[in-house]
This record gives structure tokens, sequence and C-alpha cells, in this order.
């Protein structure tokens, strides 16, 4: 880390005396969260794959230096501070670029709109900006709504696509409840269940949402075959069928989209909307796309063109900064190298497996999208903060915590993945010496 990123901004006080303000103003339940976990610390500087702590996590330790595997789901997948996006940025300022105006047209919207269209598969060409993932599932279900003039959406049992409005009401009863957000015409059947989903799409349902690789629900891999048969489904009702990339897409399966070859090298298909966010931000600036094809723009801004706008969606210093970002991700060598470390990261993690077969249960994944399944929840808990002690941060999904999510960033090296794969080694085994 280069210590003469010292500013202004990091370090401004004790990681002591921020705790306390974050607690005092923002959410004390978090603080209280973290601390229980032995994770009280606050980033400071942070750059390429690695980011470092204020202080340690408990008062007296030193600083953490730690490997970024959690990636805030993708965010980071150029990594921090990644210097094309921090020069785009620069220029796009010095260019003469601001917010831009949400309601007028936009040069950097269009152009960015047109780089989307030359990406996506098949003839999704038309794109809705937002801010953040769960903003652009509301619109992809919106729209899909507005099509079909019914009301009812079928997700995954695990899933996740956001906090807001029918983001939430697609996802897990622990965030929903507490909002009295329980939507009657939104049902849930088991991710990769076939039969389940087709008993489950009537002519009262509006659109099918699923995530191309549930993250939360515990990096769960779909049977080859399942994304096309869904996509058959939803040809047979006149149903919308929606693809969550904001976690599995842009790069991160060694394939642009893991709809359209990512999963399986055979299986490409073409749903009606693909989503997307996090990464979309390049680690910079927050953008996120609902993308769509042509015939659904002609339902839902046929007599209205302002049906559905965000302010700060689309800004014309997040479209410079997106357009850059895909130009480096879908770059073919860019992806190539995806595979080549995602090969590597997967043999060392059924190496971990074989050798801790008592503690591990299963490894699965793609590309740079990993899960390890531990056999006990607790071990999963234990395992976790055992691997972030040894420098590699990750975090267990919220919905299957017996397994650990893993996602490096996409730019990560090879000498830098097996240091990643040594301390994670070195993390479940001193789990193993702890229950014996």
């Amino acid at each position: 880390m280069n210590e003469n990123h010292k500013n202004k901004f990091i370090g401004t006080l004790s990681q002591k005396e921020l705790l306390k303000l974050y607690s005092k103003y923002v959410n004390a339940p978090k603080v209280r969260f973290f601390k229980g976990f032995g994770l009280g610390f606050i980033p400071g500087e942070r750059e390429g794959v690695k980011l470092k702590t204020l202080e340690g996590s408990r008062v007296g330790e030193p600083p953490l230096e730690l490997y970024n595997c959690r990636t805030s789901g993708g965010v980071f997948n150029l990594g921090h501070r990644n210097p094309r996006i921090l020069q785009i940025l620069k220029d796009a300022l010095d260019g003469g670029l601001d917010l831009g105006d949400h309601i007028l047209l936009s040069e950097q919207r269009a152009l960015l709109g047109k780089k989307l269209a030359d990406l996506m598969p098949g003839d999704i060409s038309k794109t809705t900006f937002g801010v953040s993932g769960g903003e652009a599932i509301d619109c992809a279900i919106k729209f899909s709504r507005a099509v079909t003039k019914r009301k009812g959406c079928v997700s995954a049992i695990g899933g996740y696509h956001g906090h807001t409005g029918f983001a939430l009401a697609t996802g897990d009863p622990d965030f929903r409840d507490i909002f009295l957000w329980n939507l009657p015409e939104f049902k849930q059947i088991p991710f990769g269940d076939i039969n389940a989903l087709r008993k489950a799409v009537t002519n009262k349902i509006a659109c099918v949402i699923l995530e191309t690789i549930p993250a939360t629900a515990g990096i769960l891999i779909a049977p080859e075959g399942y994304f096309a048969e869904v996509r058959e489904i939803c040809d047979d009702t006149g149903t919308m069928m929606i693809i969550d990339e904001v976690q599995a897409g842009l790069g991160r399966t060694g394939e642009l989209w893991a709809v359209y070859g990512g999963l399986y090298p055979n299986e490409k298909v073409v749903p009606d909307f693909i989503v997307l966010g996090k990464g979309m931000s390049a680690g910079i600036y927050p953008l996120s796309v609902c993308s769509y094809r042509p015939f659904i723009e002609k339902a839902v801004y046929k007599d209205e063109p302002f049906i559905q706008i965000s302010t700060t969606g689309g800004s014309d210093i997040g479209c410079a900064i997106a357009s850059e970002m895909l130009e480096i991700q879908s770059d073919p060598k860019f992806l190539a190298h995806v595979k080549e470390m995602g090969a590597v990261f997967q043999k060392g993690l059924e190496k971990i497996k074989n050798e801790f077969p008592d503690l591990i249960k299963d490894v699965r994944g793609r590309g740079l999208m990993w899960g390890v399944e531990f056999y006990k929840e607790d071990d999963s808990q234990l395992g976790m903060l055992s691997i972030i002690k040894e420098g590699v941060l990750l975090d267990y999904c919220h919905n299957k915590k017996d397994t650990l999510k893993i996602l490096p960033p996409l730019v990560v090296q090879k000498r830098e993945l097996d240091e990643i794969l040594s301390r994670i080694r070195g993390g479940v085994a001193k789990l193993k010496k702890l229950k014996t």
C-alpha cells in the first residue's frame, strides 16, 4: 500500500472515535454486529486488490492489510482506485461533465446505451439507467407488469435482488416482513427446480426473476439446460424473463454474461431483461442499468416518455466511467485472464477442500465467483473470521450461512491469487486446530 495516500479524508479521527460517531449518528446495531464478530475496524487506504484498516479490530492491535475477496459483491471488479478509471473521472471533470440533467437528453447516456446494446446478447438494445441494482430491478418488474398487464412475479427462495420496492418483495422474509411487504402476487420457488417453476408460472404471472448464480443463496449453480427451459416456459405463457447479473455479469464468470455462455459454454440464453449494478460503478461512481428488448419500450413508453426517471441515475460522469469499464472488461484478453485465474482458484479451493474433508462439504462456482460450503454453520462463521485474520476479506452467504462467498477482483494476478489461497488454507487450518 502507498503510504503517501494519507490525506484529509482518511484517518481524520481515531478508529474508536469514528466508531462512536457511526454508532451515534448512522447505525448503532451495525457497529455492535461487527464488534461482536471481532471485526470492529474501518477501512482506510485502499488500492488494487488490497485495503488497509485504520487500526486493528481491537484496541492496541496493528492495522490489518486485507486482500479484498468480498469486493462488495463485484463493485470492485477492477480493484480499488483502478488507474484507468481514475483518469477517466479526472478527464470527465476537466472536460466539462457533471451529473447532467435527468430530464434532458444526454450525450453520455446515448454513447453508453449504444455500447451496452453492442455487447448485450440477442436483440437486447434498450437501456433505462438508475443508481442501484435494486432500483434497476424495480424498473424491470414495473415494465413487466406494464407489458403483460399482470401483477405476479416468481423468484427463487434465498435469492436477493435488492432492498427497494418490488425488489424487496422478491427476496428474503427477514428483510421484508418488518416492512409489511409481503405482496400476495409474489411467489418463490426452489432455484434450479424447473418443475416447480413450471407449476408456478400461470397466466397471472408478469415475470420470472432469477440471478444467474444466486450469491446470497450460496453460489448456487443451476443444472445445464435450466435457463433454456426457463426461457421456454416464459415464451409459452407470455411471461417476461428477467435475469439479474448484478454480481455474476460483466465478466465475473469469464464470459461477459453468465446467462449467455458463462454458466455452460453451449447454453446461450437471451432473456427479456438483463439487470446490472455494482460493477457498473467501476468502484468509483454508482450506476445501474435495466436493459431490455425493443418491444418492451413500445409497450411502456408509448404514451408517456417520462414514465420512469431517476434523478442521478445515468449521470454524465457515471456513464463516462461505465463506458471505460466496459472497454476494459469486454476485452477478450481480459475475459481470458478471468478464466485462467478462475481455473487456478478452483484448483486451489478444491485442494483445500480435499485437505479438510471433515470441515468442507463442497466448492462450487464459475470464473472468479466461488462458494465454499462447510458441513456446519458455526464452522463457516468461525472459518470466515479465521480467514479474515489471515488477511483475506470475505463473507458468508446470508441465506445459506454454511457457505462462504469469495469474489476476488477480476484484475487479480496469479501471484496474488496464490497468496490468497495460502491464507485461506491457513485460516481453515487454524479452524481445524481450534476444533481438535
